[in-house]
């Protein structure tokens, strides 16, 4: 279970990054540290990690949340 779940954050997190394109523009250091954690979620996954693989992409989520709840005043899309 914790394997699927940690797979299904990396997808999730893969779609919500190219959505979320725009922020590397106005937040180049927050999209930075937010490709940085889904690069360290998969680097956790591949080890079998997979309690870590979920928290990094967690942290990763919360980046781009952040700056699309400040700019737009919501999420693009629901997760």
């Amino acid at each position: 279970m914790e394997k699927e779940r940690a797979e299904k954050s990396l997808r999730k997190l893969e779609e919500h990054l190219e959505r979320s394109a725009w922020i590397a523009d106005k937040y180049p250091r927050v999209f930075a540290l937010a490709e940085q954690y889904a690069k360290d979620a998969e680097h956790f996954f591949r080890k079998g990690d997979y309690f870590s693989s979920f928290g990094a992409s967690d942290y990763a989520y919360g980046l781009l949340d952040a700056a699309h709840i400040i700019e737009k005043g919501g999420l693009s899309a629901p997760l």
